[in-house]
């Protein structure tokens, strides 16, 4: 018997899938057993199954059950028929991002067995020496000998900043109004640490560095939360590893748009902007 119906028997209902950019499977349908319309995530991973409940869980009421079948996990939401936001952002809602994304860091507090985003140093040079060589090997390289210097500056600043639990995944496709209020989605990525690191990705990746963009969500941001401020080496460690991120990814999956921000990360820290 398939995992959908399995799925079908427990909830007495008649699911169907729906797409959804991840590793995870996700369906919809209505529920006899829950007498509701419900969304339901199949995770990939056991620990990401774990965080979205626990984030959930401190947001609202939406987990109706979570159970693993078939060595699966599976989350059962109610269902919010959330709807996109235009991709054609304004810095009004830029603005808004900024609110949303500065009360989630306030009002999620850690949990146990939460991951927690350290520094790395070793692990992430061993990580660039599995590239195959390529010019961005090379610029990851010398950007670490840059960084090495100040290890120790960048390991105190991350450790005494490391104290919101971060989203994980900021961007415009995990932004979505739910009864006309612009909320975030997906939970499975989050983690311990600085703030900073949710903006990076939503910088380059959406906003494509556009300074009125990143002013009015910084804007937004500060009004629920004023304690994001790094120091700019540290800003420049983590784009770097971000960067890494990019790279260990489009290393394995041909994503050209995806490789090039990475890129562009690199031409920031090259040239010291």
């Amino acid at each position: 018997m398939t995992i959908e119906k399995k799925l079908n028997n427990y909830l007495q209902g008649e699911l169907k899938p729906i797409s959804h950019k991840s590793l995870n499977r996700t369906f919809i349908g209505y529920s006899n057993l829950f007498q509701q319309k419900v969304f339901v995530k199949q995770f990939a991973k056991k620990q990401g199954w774990y965080t979205e409940k626990k984030v959930t869980e401190q947001l609202n009421d939406r987990v109706l059950a979570a159970l693993s079948l078939d060595q699966k996990y599976i989350l059962v939401l109610k269902d919010t028929s959330p709807k996109d936001i235009d991709e054609n952002i304004t810095s009004d809602i830029a603005f808004k991002m900024g609110q949303v994304l500065g009360d989630f860091h306030t009002r999620i507090k850690p949990f146990s067995k939460i991951k927690i985003v350290k520094d790395q140093f070793d692990g992430y040079l061993t990580e660039i020496n599995t590239f195959n060589a390529s010019t961005y090997k090379r610029q990851l390289l010398t950007e670490a000998k840059k960084f090495e210097h100040h290890k120790k500056e960048i390991q105190d600043e991350l450790l005494t900043k490391s104290k919101f639990v971060l989203h994980g995944d900021v961007g415009i496709r995990n932004y979505k109004y739910v009864n006309d209020k612009l909320v975030l989605i997906d939970f499975e990525k989050a983690r311990l640490g600085p703030v900073y690191q949710d903006f990076i990705k939503l910088f380059y990746q959406d906003f494509k560095l556009n300074l009125d963009l990143i002013a009015a969500f910084l804007r937004g941001y500060s009004n629920k939360n004023s304690d994001y401020e790094l120091s700019d080496l540290t800003k420049q460690y983590l784009i770097f590893t971000t960067a890494i991120g990019i790279f260990n990814y489009t290393e394995k999956n041909e994503d050209l748009p995806f490789k090039q921000i990475g890129e562009k990360m690199l031409e920031i820290l090259r040239d010291g902007l």
